[in-house]
């Protein structure tokens, strides 16, 4: 049998069984089952490769291999799906950005075969080469190599994308099955692309692509055996790839192909160009090999220490890649886990977890890892309270690094629980103690390094040093904390004396009217005075809650051009139904972009406020004007006016106000109104001579709209 029928036989065979090994062996999810109909389609196409080369008769075998089309021509959409499912936790969110590029591929190459099937490939005979055969490619299947690299790019650039986003021990158990995949992708890549060139189907390519599909199943067999799981859960980022390694290693390849078969055409050498090719593509996946291996960069990384003497850090970039990680969060549950995965990273350490004490120090949580939950036994220690308490006291007492594989304590064994090793020749593992004066708030573990790498005293010391700096981390966050719950408390306890002063006046009042109702309720004067206090409170109980809903509701507003004297009805309307003596004196003021809804909630706000610290019958003067650049909308009165010292602590902040009756929240609310708007309030008051208040808005727009305005 020649070689290249028994590697197709061979790779059917193996393709098969490793479907139906992940189909029934590993958890059954949406990712398992695409492998499995994905590897199937492939084993589809090896088998049909080993029929088709049996074949004796050329007709024969030109329909087997149109034949072998029809799994090709699913495999696009099948493995595309795959890469976006495969071990996310968020699979959903990719597969509803991505269904346009799915459904794509799904209906693109049948319908490319069911158009073209009548001139899908064309054989020719060479009898220069001992009646060597040639298949030519026709419109259809020319089409269809281009979606092949397409989308074998995508699911490359989509196991990429799952495997930067994993860390630790999710990159070891994941790394198996991405490296065969990548492999097998890779090898279509360089498959497709030299149909492409070539215009035809070559035969030691078919080889190729079946000795690839051999190595992957081989690759998931192994990750299989080492780990017992198919995938599992990470949450990648939803923004763009950026500094891709395939699109690098791919657009290099294909650039350099084309230029290669530029030059062997004007030279007229084609002989070795197909070999040298193949040359160039193993050089790029091997380079791609290296970039994204932790094993190889850590080997790589040592050579050039001892050869080059660099020192083993490059302390500003280490420090400026910690700033970056743990600089702008808000909360422990979100520092902690940033602070393991550049610790990991940075280490090459595949085990890193973060134990925070809680405010007491008589209990430790997990607040961040790059373990996963099973990994972790501190579950079933905590079952038992003793030995869990045991273990906490034992843990406030760590004052330094410790190495838990070389210290034989009773302290060192009870700490080894809180991070159990993952690999057996992982090396050594270190609690590091985060310190705030002598005392633990913490420990960080760091263990498992790639190739079982010792940690160095100059190791210890970046770890001495980074715990020293994520304690600051830590405390601030804690301190900022506190001083949010003092500041929600302080403005509760403002809210509550404010509102409970009021209610409590309100239910006085209801209850002395109560007390005297059995006794004057046929008193008609009674009657109608009791309903007016009811009326009242009522209308008190509704100004208090329109006041928090203000505060409550998010402030939109939406400007238009206007002037500032179009308001003179509403300030004329306010003053004929409550009574006000108001002098109007509206000039023109704009063109201004306002919002006039809330402009009208401001100007109202404003003359209740004036009407209300005048004495009765006293004058409210109203004007607008135009000047410097911006229109003015000016409320004064003449009543009891506001000290210096108010205006500039109190005036504009909720819940402060001189009225009896005020809740503090107009004048605040007025405030975000006119801020909003890009303008100012000036306010000038002082005690017994009145308050002048003026809202300034900038009045500078476009010619255009200027001209259309005045139109």
């Amino acid at each position: 049998m020649p070689i290249i029928n028994f590697i197709s036989l061979v790779a059917a065979l193996v393709a098969g069984a490793s479907a139906l090994a992940v189909f029934f062996r590993a958890r059954r999810s949406l990712a398992s089952r695409l492998f499995a109909v994905g590897m199937l389609l492939l084993a589809a196409e090896a088998a049909i490769n080993f029929i088709s080369y049996r074949q004796l008769l050329l007709v024969d075998l030109v329909y087997w291999q149109k034949l072998r089309f029809v799994p090709v021509s699913l495999l696009p959409s099948v493995w595309l799906a795959f890469s976006l499912v495969y071990s996310r936790g968020n699979y959903g969110e990719y597969l509803r950005r991505w269904r346009i590029a799915i459904i794509a591929m799904t209906v693109a190459p049948p319908l490319l075969l069911a158009l073209g099937h009548q001139t899908l490939l064309s054989a020719t005979l060479d009898p220069g080469e001992g009646l060597h055969w040639t298949l030519l490619l026709g419109w259809a299947s020319h089409s269809l190599q281009f979606i092949l690299v397409a989308a074998a790019v995508l699911v490359l650039m989509n196991l990429e994308q799952t495997f930067k986003a994993s860390v630790g021990t999710q990159r070891w158990r994941l790394k198996f099955v991405i490296l065969g995949l990548g492999a097998l992708f890779a090898t279509r890549v360089y498959a497709a692309s030299q149909a492409l060139l070539h215009q035809s189907v070559l035969e030691n390519v078919g080889q190729l692509n079946s000795t690839a599909l051999i190595v992957a199943c081989l690759l998931v067999a192994v990750s299989l055996s080492r780990t017992g799981e198919f995938s599992i859960d990470i949450y990648p980022s939803q923004t763009a790839l950026h500094r891709s390694v395939v699109v690098i290693i791919v657009g290099s390849y294909l650039l350099i192909v084309g230029l290669l078969a530029k030059l062997a055409g004007w030279l007229g050498n084609t002989a070795n160009f197909q070999f040298n090719a193949l040359v160039v593509f193993v050089a790029l996946v091997l380079l791609a090999l290296i970039l994204m291996s932790d094993r190889l960069r850590e080997v790589s990384y040592r050579w050039l220490t001892r050869h080059f003497r660099r020192p083993h850090y490059d302390y500003r970039q280490v420090w400026n890649g910690f700033t970056a990680a743990t600089s702008g969060h808000a909360s422990e549950d979100t520092a902690c886990p940033a602070l393991a995965k550049w610790t990991s990273q940075t280490l090459s350490a595949l085990s890193v977890s973060v134990w925070l004490f809680d405010e007491a120090r008589h209990d430790l949580q997990i607040t961040g890892t790059t373990l996963d939950a099973d990994q972790l036994s501190a579950g079933a220690i905590r079952e038992n309270t003793g030995d869990w308490q045991a273990l906490v006291k034992s843990a406030t007492e760590l004052s330094q690094v410790v190495n838990l594989d070389e210290e034989r304590t009773h302290r060192a064994a009870g700490l080894v629980k809180l991070h159990p090793r993952v690999f057996p020749n992982g090396g050594t593992r270190l609690a590091v103690p985060l310190l705030a004066d002598d005392t633990a708030i913490g420990i960080l573990f760091v263990g498992d390094r790639v190739s079982g790498v010792p940690f160095t005293t100059e190791d210890k010391d970046l770890l001495q040093t980074v715990a020293e700096q994520s304690t600051k981390l830590l405390l601030s966050i804690r301190l900022a904390r506190r001083m949010m719950d003092a500041r929600e408390m302080e403005a509760f306890q403002s809210m509550s004396t404010f509102f409970v002063h009021d209610l409590k006046n309100t239910a006085s009042g209801l209850s002395l009217m109560l007390q005297n109702l059995p006794r004057h309720f046929d008193n008609p004067e009674f009657r109608e005075d009791a309903l007016r206090s009811i009326r009242k409170s009522v209308e008190r109980i509704n100004q208090m809650i329109e006041s928090l809903s203000a505060l409550r509701r998010k402030l939109v507003i939406d400007p238009v051009w206007g002037d500032l004297a179009e308001l003179r009805p509403i300030a004329e309307r306010l003053a004929r139904e409550r009574g006000l003596s108001l002098q109007a004196d509206f000039q023109p003021a704009g063109p201004v972009r306002f919002d006039r809804d809330q402009i009208e909630r401001v100007l109202t706000n404003l003359i209740v406020n004036a009407h209300e610290a005048s004495p009765a019958g006293q004058v409210v003067t109203v004007r607008t004007s135009l000047g410097d650049g911006a229109a003015r909308l000016i409320v004064e009165d003449h009543g009891c006016g506001m000290a210096a010292d108010f205006i500039q602590r109190q005036l504009f902040r909720p819940f402060q106000t001189t009225k009896k009756t005020g809740t503090g929240i107009g004048l605040y609310h007025s405030k975000l109104i006119v801020d909003a708007h890009g303008g100012r309030m000036e306010v000038q008051s002082a005690p017994g001579t009145g308050t002048r208040i003026s809202i300034i808005l900038p009045s500078i727009k476009p010619a255009d709209e200027a001209s259309r305005f005045d139109r």
